[in-house]
């Protein structure tokens, strides 16, 4: 069996395989005249109407970013009016931009390359261009690239958006044509007008051949349109949509499959303000499954449910065979569908594996996935050629699939290793030398979430409601500095552990090419990206410390990247957030210094952790400068720091390797960890231990309910639901308690953020802080005194009730408010610092004992960005101030 690749020159030849799939219009439309004359009608469409949408969202394109700031006021439930306000302004300047200057002349010009995609449309249904069209398409866009550069105007913004249809699903232009038919039965005559109203962007490529295809069927009055939902009309578009809907044209719309529906319902609601009769409007909409959103239903629809798709027809082991049968020259005498891997229902591409038999009785094992249309999937050929070695071996492309090389599941990684460092940055540096990009795209790519907008709104929920108003003027232009790289390259995206396979003593790697391009957005051209992907907040110190020395990048990125891989698990997965708390971890201390537990015996002092030492409104409980900087203080000055919590025996570990921590506390006091022996003392009773497995067994058999197994001394529970965790229902927590029955009083329920805690009535902070103190004494006599604690909720009153010196910050519980404990007037980690501060009689770093030294400007600026959430909303003000000047400084 050959392969493929190894010939690519000759078996590919001509055909378009490139490696960034993000052009401007200027090399959209180049690439549009090379496939025109060589001839391949599909790509050369797929270009042109690539072409026309990059024209279409410049015409339309957000002014000032006020639309994107209307969207984030919007989005974070702000009133109306403001975003409102914003969206009126942006009409204004819209429509005064379309009275004159570049705009208009591109505009005058569209008619010429919107030309060349209907007449590729219509090649594309019908299967044949003439030789007449295509020279009149060559020369129209020969005209049009000579304007083109007549008024270079090269904005970072004209990038071409690619379309989700042809690329991360797995549709196909005949099933274009199926819905067309579908619609065409529904219309009364072929005389009226029709308008096919595309919803940007995969309605951009998935319109025009509707229309081609009504025009096909006969109908001769079918106009296209295409629309980006919030965006306006381009004033000639108006024009032609109200005449149209004047004259009672028929309309149709059609877009990707939907998820919620609020797009396309957007759409029709805007359809139906300016005219539109109910009756006239119909949804053509391609389904993964075999139902629309139900926010669609009042609608008129026409459907292609998913088991109607062409792609399924290319999976029959008879269309396969023939496809191998080409690929490999040798005649196959047999395949068999092992099984389906991914159906392509869940948003992703179709992929299943295929036993093939050759006429000499050898056998292959195969895989033929999904990979997008024309050249859109072909670009799997580039990544492959990029860095065979480290992949899969692939065979070719052929008609939306991809072959290659079947890897075993139980050869899948699933656990960090140091021997496979070596591998694991060979790969990246490997593809990233093969497939370099001349600019990085990424950075003119605003509002449509690439990487480092995606770290720009996570770092925005540490500024409150304020964070929406700061994207565009501090975090924005932050996060773009922080990530700037100086050889950008097409990255993988995907390069997280279980991608990865161990065959015989190497490493190979599989969806190397489905994430750089794909509807997941998160665009980035930074190798460093895929290091943080590897295993981000990995639980290996040694493991991230042996890729950091291999590839090295600068802290801030590799901190921004890793939380950006795992961002979209924040909502749903406690996993991730203990990641990314790990990997805020490991950044703020290192910016600190070395790691010290605190000199000799002195004395202890005990600090909460959530709500307290670290803050939890990005998503993930995070470490802040100014708690990093008190731990730091305090260890300089003698005492011994350390954590007393709810959280997990694992947690508390990894805090105290993190902070340089004498010791800890876990659920609840339940555990004493001291650090340097690794001693761990239990203080909860066999009997309380029980009654706790009960608890976790009546949990376990409820399906909403997601049990932390690393909580094996107290019970944490969280509820499932398709908005994220939440604390279990009041209802839960006494169901189960009541199923203690006599021994329900032993047994306490502590509600939190996102889950609901249950723990022995008999352990406190305060007892298991007593522990941690005879623990961490040794074989010294004297018990070490306890001269500070710092605590927020209920919980913590026993361990305030031990120390010499308690507080509270300002976000303390109302039991806490109510004990006597001296309230700071500050919130957070804040507070903590104004405690040592009181303790150590100056604020932390303020000595030449706990100074830290001249910090870079990038690592300046982040910690400033991290630091919002530290003083709770009183102190956002001056965070955003400390941004602004640590910007300006980076700047300079």
């Amino acid at each position: 069996m050959t392969d493929v690749l190894g010939a690519i020159g000759e078996t590919r030849r001509g055909e378009l395989v490139v490696p960034d799939l993000l052009f401007d219009l200027h090399e959209i439309t180049d690439l549009l005249l090379g496939e025109l004359l060589g001839g391949r009608v599909l790509d050369a469409y797929l270009l042109a109407a690539g072409a026309v949408q990059i024209v279409e969202d410049r015409l339309t394109r957000d002014t000032l970013t006020l639309r994107r700031a209307a969207a984030y006021v919007a989005r974070d439930g702000y009133r109306r009016a403001p975003a409102q306000v914003l969206t009126g302004i942006a009409v204004l300047t819209e429509q005064l931009r379309a009275l004159g200057g570049t705009d208009r002349r591109i505009g005058l010009r569209r008619s010429m390359i919107t030309k060349v995609r209907d007449d590729l449309a219509r090649a594309v249904v019908v299967g044949v261009l003439s030789e007449k069209t295509r020279q009149e398409d060559i020369a129209l866009t020969g005209r049009f690239r000579a304007a083109l550069r007549a008024h270079p105007v090269r904005d970072p913004a004209d990038m071409l958006r690619l379309p989700t249809c042809f690329r991360s699903f797995d549709q196909q232009p005949e099933d274009m044509l199926r819905l067309a038919e579908k619609y065409a039965r529904t219309l009364s005559t072929r005389e009226a007008p029709v308008l096919v109203l595309g919803v940007r962007t995969s309605g951009s490529y998935l319109a025009p051949l509707v229309s081609a295809a009504l025009t096909d069927f006969g109908f001769g009055d079918v106009s296209t349109l295409t629309i980006r939902p919030h965006r306006s009309l381009w004033p000639e578009d108006g024009r032609q949509l109200r005449l149209l809907l004047r004259r009672g044209a028929a309309v149709a719309v059609v877009d990707d499959p939907p998820v919620s529906g609020s797009s396309i319902q957007g759409v029709a609601e805007r359809l139906l303000g300016r005219g539109a009769r109910p009756e006239t409007l119909t949804l053509l909409l391609p389904l993964f499954g075999t139902a629309a959103p139900a926010i669609l239903a009042p609608y008129r629809q026409v459907t292609l449910p998913f088991e109607e798709w062409a792609i399924h027809e290319r999976f029959e082991p008879g269309s396969i065979r023939s496809t191998l049968a080409g690929l490999l020259n040798e005649e196959v005498a047999e395949v068999t569908c092992v099984r389906s891997l991914a159906d392509g229902r869940d948003r992703e591409h179709a992929s299943a594996l295929f036993r093939v038999r050759l006429t000499d009785e050898r056998t292959r094992l195969v895989v033929a996935s999904g990979a997008g249309v024309g050249y859109l999937g072909r670009h799997a050929l580039a990544v492959a050629a990029a860095t065979p070695e480290h992949l899969a071996r692939t065979y070719d492309f052929r008609d939306g699939l991809v072959f290659r090389d079947w890897l075993p599941e139980e050869n899948r990684v699933h656990e960090a290793d140091l021997a496979d460092v070596p591998a694991l940055v060979s790969y990246i540096e490997q593809r990233a030398a093969a497939m370099p990009a001349a600019v990085d795209r990424s950075r003119g790519l605003a509002g449509r979430h690439p990487a480092w907008e995606a770290a720009s709104s996570l770092l925005a929920l540490g500024y409150g409601r304020l964070g929406v108003g700061l994207r565009t003027t501090l975090l924005d232009p932050a996060v773009r500095r922080l990530c700037a790289v100086t050889r950008p390259s097409v990255v993988d995206g995907a390069t997280g552990l279980t991608n990865w396979f161990r065959t015989g003593h190497s490493l190979r790697k599989v969806a190397a090419d489905v994430r750089d391009f794909s509807n997941s957005d998160l665009t980035c051209y930074d190798p460093a990206f895929d290091l943080a992907g590897i295993d981000p907040g990995s639980r290996d110190t040694a493991f991230v410390e042996a890729l950091r020395a291999a590839y090295p990048c600068s802290d801030e990125r590799f901190l921004l990247y890793q939380l950006v891989h795992l961002a979209a698990g924040l909502e749903v997965d406690p996993l991730a957030g203990r990641a990314a708390a790990r990997a805020a971890q490991r950044y703020v201390a290192a910016q600190f210094g070395e790691r010290q537990a605190g000199s000799g015996g002195g004395p202890l002092c005990a600090l909460d952790i959530d709500g307290v030492l670290e803050s939890g409104s990005m998503g993930f409980p995070a470490i802040t400068p100014a708690g990093m900087l008190s731990v730091r203080a305090l260890a300089a000055h003698g005492y011994r720091p350390v954590v007393v919590t709810g959280r997990c025996l694992d947690e508390v570990r990894e805090r105290c390797e993190a902070y340089g921590l004498a010791g800890g506390v876990a659920e609840y006091g339940a555990l004493a960890y001291e650090r340097e022996s690794g001693g761990v003392v239990e203080l909860v009773t066999e009997g309380d231990l029980r009654l706790l497995a009960t608890v976790r067994n009546s949990l376990r058999s409820r399906s909403d309910v997601v049990l932390d197994e690393d909580y094996q001394h107290s019970v944490r529970a969280c509820c499932r639901s398709e908005t994220g965790l939440s604390p279990l229902p009041a209802e839960t927590v006494e169901a189960v308690l009541e199923g203690l029955g006599g021994d329900r009083s032993r047994v306490r329920a502590i509600p939190g953020q996102r889950q609901t805690d249950f723990v022995a009535r008999a352990t406190d902070k305060g007892q298991g802080l007593a522990a941690l103190a005879r623990l961490v004494s040794g074989a010294t006599v004297a018990v070490p005194e306890i001269e500070l604690a710092v605590g927020d909720t209920e919980a913590d009153l026993p361990m305030l009730a031990v120390a010499r010196h308690a507080y509270a910050p300002a976000n303390a519980s109302a039991p806490v408010q109510a004990s006597g404990v001296v309230v700071l007037p500050v919130s957070y980690a804040a507070a903590v610092a104004a405690a040592v501060g009181r303790l150590l009689g100056h604020p932390p770093g303020g000595c030449p004992t706990c100074s830290v030294g001249r910090q870079s400007a990038e690592t300046g600026l982040l910690l400033a960005l991290l630091g919002a959430q530290e003083a709770g909303a009183r102190g956002i003000p001056r965070a955003v101030l400390r941004g602004m000047v640590e910007l300006l400084r980076a700047r300079r």
